[in-house]
């Protein structure tokens, strides 16, 4: 959705915008820290937006959008008729503050203000929609969400089923954040790292995944999405349908099928679509190591996050060096014998330090 011309109430009515007033956390932060970069001049409007939602009822509310704008529109009928009353009108003092405030400053003459009006007319909306909440039939206490993290170290890889039937798959180093219950009209959930999602099919509650600016949208697939911190987000499709689209660059937007990857760098304004091998893949679910002419940097990374070590490169010249083979369940000891011969160096394991020695 579109949010560069939000009004006041589209903000008020935005579910992430309340949720970031009423909830911040460090995703709903990021997205509207960003929002604000890119348009500063709403800051004013988000204020007396932030103002409404903090003096709303604490509880979930729900009325027809019919109803909430007919009530704008008479507000705004009533402001138009004082603007025509404006020389017998006087401010309306909206707490002791301001009471006090218009003894100190009064003059003979009062002046008509007309954004205080305004502002005493939203928190009128907001006191009117609290009452109207309250006297509807039959409400519900609102649920409060519980928030849960899993988080798996370099060197460990584990799988968990979440509360819909969903399984993920995750790779070391990774971690992802999701509501027990996925309280909503979707069932979102936050990754950083690597993981592979078998998604149990609900065609009323879309999955979501979101990897800083990049959703993936799924109704019941299997897909893979790798967003390791200053790498490429890659999306890949093993079977179903997914849409993926960026929440900053609108033109962002594609579907794939079976076989078929978008890769980006968060925050970027393009991508690339391709297909894939699903072996090399999957391989890492499958314990399995599979170098493919990797780039040195590349194979390092992948070894450090797999095993759990740090690793030092002596004398590395070659800078187009890369690697092939394919490991399966194998120690790093053995990985690193095997490609010593083709790569033309030794190496010291002392715990989780290595040292990789080429040869001048």
């Amino acid at each position: 959705m579109d949010k560069s011309n939000f009004s006041v109430e589209d903000f008020v009515l935005d579910s992430d915008f309340r949720e970031w007033i009423l909830s911040p956390n460090k995703q709903t932060n990021l997205r509207w820290e960003l929002y604000l970069q890119k348009y500063p001049n709403r800051i004013n409007d988000i204020q007396l937006a932030r103002e409404i939602v903090l003096h709303l009822p604490e509880t979930d509310f729900s009325l027809n959008e019919n109803e909430i704008y007919s009530l704008w529109n008479q507000i705004e009928v009533k402001l138009d008729s004082q603007v025509v009353e404006a020389s017998e009108a006087i401010s309306i003092p909206i707490g002791s503050q301001a009471t006090i405030r218009r003894h100190i400053e009064s003059t003979p003459k009062a002046k008509f203000n007309f954004p205080l009006l305004k502002i005493a007319a939203m928190f009128l909306l907001a006191a009117l929609l609290g009452i109207l909440y309250y006297s509807l039939p039959g409400r519900e206490e609102s649920k409060e969400v519980d928030w849960l993290t899993y988080s798996t170290k370099p060197g460990v890889k584990s799988s968990l089923t979440l509360s819909d039937g969903s399984k993920v798959t995750l790779n070391a180093g990774t971690s992802i954040r999701y509501a027990r219950d996925f309280i909503g009209d979707t069932r979102e959930v936050f990754l950083e790292g690597e993981a592979y999602f078998e998604v149990a099919h609900n065609p009323h509650k879309p999955f979501v995944v979101i990897t800083e600016d990049i959703v993936t949208k799924a109704l019941g697939t299997t897909f893979n999405i790798r967003a390791h911190p200053s790498e490429k987000i890659v999306i890949s499709l093993v079977t179903g349908k997914v849409e993926v689209k960026s929440t900053e660059v609108l033109d962002f937007t594609d579907q794939l099928t079976p076989g078929e990857q978008v890769s980006t760098f968060a925050h970027g304004n393009s991508w690339e679509k391709e297909s894939f091998d699903e072996e090399k893949l999957l391989a890492w679910i499958y314990k399995t190591i599979i170098f493919d002419q990797t780039p040195l940097p590349e194979a390092i990374k992948v070894l450090e996050n797999w095993f759990g070590v740090k690793i030092t490169l002596n004398n590395y010249a070659d800078q187009n060096l890369t690697l092939s083979g394919k490991f399966k369940d194998e120690t790093l000891h053995n990985i690193l014998e095997g490609l010593s011969y083709t790569a033309r160096f030794s190496y010291e394991i002392n715990g989780k330090n290595i040292q990789i020695n080429f040869k001048q």
